[in-house]
């Protein structure tokens, strides 16, 4: 790692506090003319450092997510585009690339949406400064086939083990799309595909994942026992969290179609075994989940027939406590 990357790690490690030349050459190991020096190349290539005399130097990042910082922590070279406040990221991503404004895969980041979208149409609720809101656009070359199924498992595994690195907390899955964390949904993951008009053929992929990192105040009395947040106070950056997905997703995006996230999403799925319903279409199925098959579909028995379950979501789930978790 660069000198310059360890600074800028070391800075997100201790967000808000003033670091002495002294503590940033001692903890990196270098001389503080070297600290000085890269503190200089930061701030010319679009970092806020406030440096106070006799008290050291200060990261000003506060909560604000910013994309040098995030592109300095990173190490793809896919475009960023960043939102303080945006309707969907979805919603922008799939517009943008049927303009023909994205021709390169981007990740989209907002610190609000005030039009974020679940599945079947529902609303996710993302306030400014406690969750992070992306959508990675993916055009795709003509002739590109994607398994949707395998996707978004693939992208639920690239989130957890952001998560993991980053918070330290292990994040479970309710197939298709949900990321739960002591049976409370945290996040969300949302595919949808870009149609080419004259050939009706798919032209692009936006994948949108939505974290709850602390709990969203003010929910729907409804919604108060279903959805959580991941930790009550925040002590690691949003750009380091998102740094390290948007790695994450990138390697996950390469490999993806060989399924071998696969057995990481079984393991910590909750619906496997356990009795649930599914919508599937206009249909509700309900039976024993057997299995995710390699595809990232569900198997449900019936109990006449296994049906396999490409698409819908699971609306209820009978835990070992014999509750349902909805």
């Amino acid at each position: 790692m660069k000198t310059d990357e360890r600074i800028l790690h070391f800075f997100a490690e201790h967000e808000g506090e003033y670091l002495s030349g002294e503590t940033l050459a001692k903890n990196l190991d270098i001389s503080r003319a070297a600290v000085w020096k890269v503190i200089k190349k930061l701030t010319e290539q679009g970092h806020t450092i406030d440096s106070q005399h006799h008290v050291g130097y200060r990261y000003q990042s506060g909560k604000v997510l910013s994309v040098p910082m995030i592109r300095q922590l990173a190490h793809s070279d896919w475009q960023i585009k960043l939102f303080d406040v945006i309707d969907s990221t979805n919603t922008y991503a799939k517009e943008a690339l049927t303009r023909g404004d994205i021709t390169k895969p981007t990740m989209i980041i907002a610190n609000q949406q005030i039009g974020g979208r679940g599945r079947l149409g529902r609303t996710f609720v993302s306030p400014a400064d406690t969750g992070l809101y992306i959508s990675f656009a993916l055009p795709l070359p003509v002739g590109t086939s994607v398994v949707p199924g395998l996707l978004t498992t693939g992208t639920a595994v690239a989130v957890s083990r952001a998560i993991k690195k980053t918070i330290g907390i292990e994040l479970d899955f309710k197939w298709v799309n949900d990321l739960l964390f002591k049976n409370r949904k945290v996040g969300g993951i949302l595919t949808e595909a870009v149609m080419d008009f004259e050939s009706q053929q798919v032209s692009a992929i936006v994948v949108g994942i939505g974290l709850n990192l602390q709990q969203p105040q003010n929910l729907d009395a409804t919604l108060t026992n279903k959805v959580g947040g991941m930790v009550e106070h925040l002590t690691v950056s949003r750009n380091v969290i998102v740094a390290t997905l948007f790695d994450e997703f990138v390697k996950l995006y390469a490999e993806y179609t060989d399924g071998s996230f696969l057995m990481a999403y079984r393991q910590r799925n909750i619906v496997i075994n356990q009795t649930v319903t599914v919508k599937y279409g206009k249909e509700l199925v309900t039976g024993i989940a057997k299995a995710i098959d390699e595809q990232g579909q569900l198997l449900v028995d019936t109990g006449d027939v296994i049906r396999t379950i490409n698409s819908g979501e699971v609306l209820k789930v009978q835990l070992p406590n014999n509750s349902y978790h909805g």
